[in-house]
């Protein structure tokens, strides 16, 4: 009984493709299709981190830190402190103004404004101090995306 499949000369060739076809698969699998994790998240939030600041509301700032803490529990080590503060500070600037009875939208409504008690306008105060002294985090964050993940982030 004669044998199936190709002859013997050609036998060695399909199993060198079969053993590339199967190396590849493996990388691929291995690499993300060659984008890790953490360039994925930062891909995946990139309209919210690109768009920082730009609009002064509750919504707006959750999301910010919502995008921030996806990407620091992705983050390689060595950078996954500064996405945690920025996530933290981020979501703390909502929490006081919560506390505080007041929307980020109405910070300058002076009418709303003037009926916030000072102990609560000191604990959004220093919510906003905590934000804004994250410069370095923010620097930082920017640069490593840039150099892990070849995206610039503005």
């Amino acid at each position: 009984m004669p044998k199936s499949g190709p002859p013997a000369r050609i036998r060695p060739r399909i199993r060198t493709a079969y053993g590339a076809a199967a190396v590849a698969l493996l990388l691929a699998t291995l690499t993300g299709c060659g984008q890790s994790e953490y360039c994925k998240a930062v891909e995946d939030h990139r309209v919210a981190l690109d768009s920082l600041g730009e609009k002064r509301t509750n919504a707006a700032y959750l999301s910010y830190a919502r995008a921030f803490r996806a990407v620091a529990n992705v983050a390689p080590p060595t950078i996954r402190k500064e996405w945690a503060k920025l996530a933290d500070v981020t979501n703390d600037v909502v929490k006081a103004q919560r506390q505080a009875g007041i929307s980020l939208e109405d910070m300058l409504v002076e009418d709303k404004l003037t009926q916030v008690p000072p102990e609560k306008l000191k604990v959004l105060n220093d919510a906003y101090e905590a934000f804004n002294n994250t410069a370095a985090e923010r620097k930082s964050v920017v640069k490593n995306v840039d150099d892990e993940c070849g995206i610039t982030l503005s």
